[in-house]
């Protein structure tokens, strides 16, 4: 099965239960803890997937890791995730799942990459605009790629809006290239 199927039926199945509990939020918290740790911690993620150690020993450092800090529910998802030998696929499924919770609060995600690192003044700003545009509250994530030179790209799911300094000299480019060199006074 591929990763994309099964991270949607986990999400999906974690979202319907968490909205049929009402829970929604509270699981929304919980999850992005243990995603939070499983990103600062790829130690776990690799006694997770470590062949020899059987779903029981694996459940027990889940709970004992986690047991405390997030709700049952929670807790179960992992243990189901472990006991299904899906455990390589909780953190796409926990951040498709943040992504859907969010999602049914009005609030959707955005990858915004920039040439070098703006101050927070300038992301709130950007989303103040596309607020203002779409209607819709964004909380984006942020990547540096030197490579576009200056301004912005904001990928909002298949949605490319491509404001950066290095598509405006390709655009440029382009534009001399079919132009009729007359046009421009040069003459041959």
């Amino acid at each position: 099965m591929s990763v994309d199927i099964v991270t949607d039926k986990y999400s999906t199945a974690i979202f319907e239960l968490a909205q049929e509990q009402q829970i929604l939020e509270q699981m929304e918290t919980d999850l992005s803890y243990v995603k939070e740790v499983m990103d600062t911690q790829p130690e776990l993620g690799t006694l997770l997937l470590y062949p020899a150690l059987d779903a029981e020993a694996k459940c027990n450092v889940l709970a004992k890791i986690f047991g405390e800090a997030i709700n049952t529910m929670a807790l179960n998802t992992l243990f189901v995730m472990v006991k299904r030998g899906r455990i390589r696929y909780i953190q796409s499924a926990i951040a498709e799942f943040i992504n859907k919770a969010r999602e049914a609060r009005g609030i959707f995600s955005a990858t915004v990459t920039v040439s070098e690192a703006m101050p927070d003044e300038i992301y709130t700003q950007l989303a103040d605009k596309l607020k203002a545009i779409t209607g819709k509250q964004y909380i984006f994530t942020i990547k540096v790629d030197p490579t576009i030179l200056g301004g912005f790209i904001i990928q909002i799911g298949d949605t490319r809006i491509d404001a950066s300094l290095m598509r405006r000299m390709e655009d440029l480019k382009k534009y001399l290239l079919k132009s009729d060199t007359t046009e421009i006074g040069v003459n041959g």
